[in-house]
Order: C-alpha cells, then sequence, then structure tokens
C-alpha cells in the first residue's frame, strides 16, 4: 500500500499524516481509530480481538474467521478491525452477529498499542493477513495466533502461538513462533467449489464455445487485439475481466457488453462479456471451454481451478498448480485452438486443476479447525 502500510505501521511521520489526511477529508472515526481511540462491544464476556490487513483478501478473511470465532465460541466477544473498508464484503458476507464490533483499526504506535490493549484487554489475537504488528507483537500478553500475516523482519520479544503461512515467504522463522501450519491459501474456501453450468446456455445457442480472460488493464489491449485478429470471434464468445478490483466496474474498451447491464437475453457470436462483478466468475468457470489467467490474483486462480476447465496463467503463482505459464496472447490462443477440438484434453487438463482445487480446499478447512482449537482453548 506504500507509506508504511497507508499510515498502519510503527513510524511517526506516516502516521500523523495519514491521520491528518483523514482528518482533512471529514473520515474522523478513521482518524480517532487510527489513534487507538476503540471501544469494545458493551456486553460482558472475554473478548478475541480479529486484526485484518488492508486488502480484500485480508479483510474477507477477517470475516472469515469472526463468523468461524462465533459458531465455535458463543460465550466471547469479537471485535474486527481492518485497514481499508470494503462495504461490499460486510454487505456479503458479514451477518448480524451479537457481542461484535467492527470498524477501523489503530496503527502500530508503541502509545496506540497501549491504549488498545488497555480499552480491549484482549483474551486472544488472531491477525488476519497484513504485516507483523512489531508493538502489539511486544507489548501483548495474551495468547496470538498469526493467519497468512507477513513474516516480522525482526526477532520479536515473545514468540506467537500459531502461525498459518500462505505460502513459504510468509511462514515464521523458529523462534517467531511456537507452532507452524502447512502452507494454504484460504481463499479456497472462499471461492464456490460448484457452479450450475447456466452461462452456457444463457448466452444462446448460436454461440459454440465461450473463453475467459481475466487480467490488468495494460494487458487488455494487446489481448483484445490478438482476440479479434484470431477468427474466433466469428463464432465464440470471450468473457473478460480485470485483475483490479477498483476498475473492475469501469467500462472495458471494446468489451460489447457489462455482465451487470446485461439482460440475460441471447447474444450474438462475437460478443466480449465484461465480468465486472466477481460474482460472475464462479459461472464463468464453470461455462468456459478453457481459461487464461493473465494475471492471477488469488481468487480468480482458486476459482478458476474449482470450475473444472483448462487453466493457463500468465504469470507463476506463489501456489503450485498443474497449470501451463503462457505469456504471449499468440501462445493462448493457439492452446486454446487445439483445445477447442479436443475435449478429451480439456477433460484432462480440467480434472487436474480441480484435483488441485480440492487439494489446497482439504488443507484449508483443516487449518481453520487448527486455529479454532487455538481459540477454544483461550
Amino acid at each position: 500500500m506504500g507509506d508504511e502500510a497507508a499510515g498502519y505501521g510503527d513510524r511517526p511521520l506516516p502516521v500523523w499524516r495519514a491521520v491528518w489526511r483523514d482528518y482533512r477529508q471529514g473520515n474522523g472515526v478513521r482518524a480517532r481509530a487510527r489513534r487507538g481511540f476503540l471501544s469494545p462491544p458493551a456486553e460482558r464476556g472475554r473478548l478475541v480481538w480479529i486484526k485484518a490487513g488492508g486488502t480484500p483478501e485480508d479483510v474477507r478473511l477477517g470475516i472469515e474467521l469472526l463468523g468461524a470465532v462465533r459458531d465455535k465460541r458463543q460465550d466471547v466477544r469479537i471485535v474486527l478491525t481492518f485497514e481499508q473498508d470494503y462495504p461490499e464484503l460486510f454487505e456479503r458476507h458479514m451477518q448480524p452477529f451479537r457481542k461484535v464490533g467492527v470498524g477501523y483499526g489503530p496503527c502500530d504506535r508503541p502509545r496506540v498499542v497501549r491504549r488498545v490493549l488497555e480499552r480491549f484487554q484482549p483474551h486472544g489475537i488472531l491477525l488476519a493477513g497484513g504485516d507483523a504488528p512489531r508493538s502489539l507483537l511486544a507489548q501483548a500478553q495474551c495468547p496470538m495466533v498469526a493467519v497468512n500475516t507477513r513474516a516480522p523482519t525482526w526477532e520479536p520479544a515473545r514468540p506467537a502461538d500459531q502461525c498459518w503461512p500462505l505460502n513459504t515467504s510468509t511462514s515464521w522463522a523458529e523462534g517467531a513462533v511456537a507452532d507452524v501450519l502447512p502452507v494454504a491459501d484460504p481463499q479456497a474456501r472462499f471461492v464456490e467449489a460448484q457452479a450450475d453450468v447456466v452461462l452456457r446456455a444463457l448466452v444462446g445457442g448460436e454461440v459454440q464455445r465461450l473463453w475467459w480472460w481475466h487480467g490488468r488493464d495494460d494487458q487488455w489491449p494487446a489481448w483484445r487485439g490478438a482476440w479479434e485478429a484470431s477468427g474466433m470471434g466469428a463464432t465464440d464468445i470471450l468473457l473478460a475481466s480485470r485483475r483490479d478490483g477498483a476498475a473492475a466496474a469501469r467500462d472495458l474498451p471494446g468489451a460489447g457488453l457489462q455482465v451487470s447491464d446485461w439482460d440475460r437475453s441471447a447474444l450474438a457470436p462475437g460478443t466480449i462479456l465484461h465480468l465486472d462483478d466477481r460474482r460472475w466468475f464462479a459461472a464463468a468457470a464453470s461455462a468456459a471451454h478453457a481459461v487464461h489467467l493473465a494475471a492471477p490474483d488469488r481468487q480468480a486462480l482458486w476459482q478458476g481451478l474449482a470450475g473444472g476447465a483448462a487453466v493457463s496463467l500468465g504469470e507463476i503463482p506463489a501456489a503450485e498448480v498443474p497449470c501451463p505459464v503462457l505469456g504471449e496472447a499468440s501462445a493462448v490462443l493457439a492452446a486454446w485452438e487445439r483445445l477447442r477440438d479436443d475435449p478429451a484434453s480439456r477433460r484432462q487438463q480440467g480434472d487436474a486443476a480441480r484435483r488441485r482445487f480440492w487439494e489446497e480446499r482439504r488443507q484449508v478447512d483443516a487449518n481453520f479447525d487448527a486455529v479454532l482449537r487455538q481459540v477454544w482453548d483461550w
């Protein structure tokens, strides 16, 4: 996010610059929260603090942890703090739990951390993504579990009780944590594992095949040019989506229609359908003959694998997956042409992708159970 994680680190200048910016923009609630002026839920009971980072993946993880803790422990109060607000995530995934507080969180300045710990008096802390908080690790006296949190670059004063690494680069070193769980990406738990193949029927009988491309804005012009030159648009439909969530709803140059504006009438062959709503990713992964993730963010990666289509990637992901890496649009389109008339190869590649998804999903579920056992002991 830059500038010391947009003012949530422990260096004074980025923090106070962010506080000043929040007050100037009329966001006093966020500014006061950044300074640690937070209040726990008024009900009685021990408190569990879930501290989420600043990405949509971090906040989604925090929401999932909140629901899992509430299912496991009805007696505790829960506070979920985050560094960036994503209202659509809370609207879609958050249930109206009792004894729960949700809002912006504090920075990691030592005095601010002392203030929050005095106000919350947490019985346990769950870190959901983000950077390892130096001051919080130094001052907290309660049990702490780090879920997908980047490893500290220093030696903590006391080890965390448990670490669930997203990949090998986020695994905490010996001495920084007492228990390290196997690597697993919780995004595999958040995607739809089963989706009805209705998109193929909705587009109409004149269309022979659907293909899904997902990438960045700067990759789109070259891909669009290659697609139009390939001749596949004469009979097929291209589903196109952006990696950048903030830009996803903007018009995609050259796309004939946005899925949010589609009235579900039959589409003409050659249509480029812009998937401006990520809720359509599951349908796209299930309906497409093949998928190319030019810039595979974690949600799109696991959703593509779960759909059972042949998947190729434009970049090597952190997770090991059975997908070829094809950098050029011409190489992708050549692979699609080979797959077009080879259902056996499509099925073989799709089955391998789905098996890899379920392998990750099972490990994620096992890790969630291990984290919840820690919370139960609190």
